[in-house]
């Protein structure tokens, strides 16, 4: 009986030690999800943007629109979305006739805000969308 009790005392601390050794990696997987998450919403919003661009270049290509036009129209949307970073935006082909095929290529750095401060690996990562679409 006397042994018993001494095999629980040995072990009783043994859960916090596991837990203080798993805590870590539960939260880089915790944080990572929600960041990896974040960055895709990110990347949806400049798939968003791009298309809304393009749109925006084929219905008012016949008004004289011009592809600085849509640049500004495409930042415009991505400042009233509340984009985290600044995009780089390039269009092409906007103002041209029926046939005419109009591109609009958005490009951002997006910096993990938790993971590049535990890591050096993953500080930024380039987002990018691209979309043609044909003025009929």
């Amino acid at each position: 009986m006397n042994r018993w009790f001494r095999l629980k005392r040995e072990t009783k601390g043994s859960a916090a030690v596991e837990f203080a050794l798993f805590l870590p990696v539960l939260l880089m997987l915790i944080f990572g999800v929600i960041e990896l998450g974040s960055a895709w919403y990110a990347r949806q919003m400049l798939v968003n943007a791009s298309r809304e661009g393009a749109r925006y270049g084929i219905l008012y290509s016949s008004s004289g629109i011009t592809d600085a036009d849509v640049e500004a129209y495409v930042e415009n949307i991505l400042s009233q979305a509340g984009f985290p970073a600044q995009a780089e935006v390039v269009s092409t082909g906007a103002g041209g006739g029926p046939g005419t095929l109009v591109e609009v290529q958005v490009s951002s750095q997006y910096r993990f805000p938790v993971l590049s401060s535990l890591t050096s690996s993953l500080g930024t990562v380039n987002l990018h969308a691209a979309t043609v679409m044909r003025h009929e």
